[in-house]
């Protein structure tokens, strides 16, 4: 990944920028009323070489990394799903948000190595798939 760095008289650019596979982009992270709460950084993919998985595809930690993950994601999704589950979530979200007075990050939330703080999530499908990945660990760990 690439850090771009603009002049004022360039704020943002979105797509490719040329022929030559730079891909840009900037996130926009909304809270459940459609409020904008947070910008991401602007982005710069080089997509040089991508990846043909028919000739290399996943094996060994990677296949099972990946299969993790994926189950994950439709853990969080169908918990998501169900309207009793989506509300505990919720609150366990929006009492970490980062964006509220008086907030707390989770407890369980993993530790951010570039600031040594537990991380805050601004996303819920986000927060959720990562506080089910950390339960696995530390299920895995006992």
């Amino acid at each position: 990944m690439a850090e771009l760095v603009y002049t004022p008289l360039v704020e943002k650019t979105k797509g490719a920028l040329s022929k030559r596979g730079i891909i840009t982009r900037q996130k926009t992270y909304r809270d459940a009323r459609g409020r904008i709460i947070a910008y991401g950084k602007q982005e710069g993919y080089l997509i040089d070489r991508p990846r043909d998985f028919k000739r290399h595809p996943m094996q060994g930690k990677e296949l099972e990394h990946h299969n993790l993950w994926r189950d994950i994601c439709y853990q969080a999704k169908t918990e998501l799903a169900e309207p009793e589950l989506r509300a505990q979530w919720e609150l366990r979200f929006n009492a970490q948000l980062p964006s509220t007075k008086g907030t707390h990050p989770d407890p369980q939330a993993p530790i951010d190595k570039s600031t040594g703080a537990k991380k805050r999530y601004i996303q819920l499908y986000a927060f959720t798939r990562a506080m089910l990945y950390q339960a696995h660990l530390a299920e895995q760990s006992q």
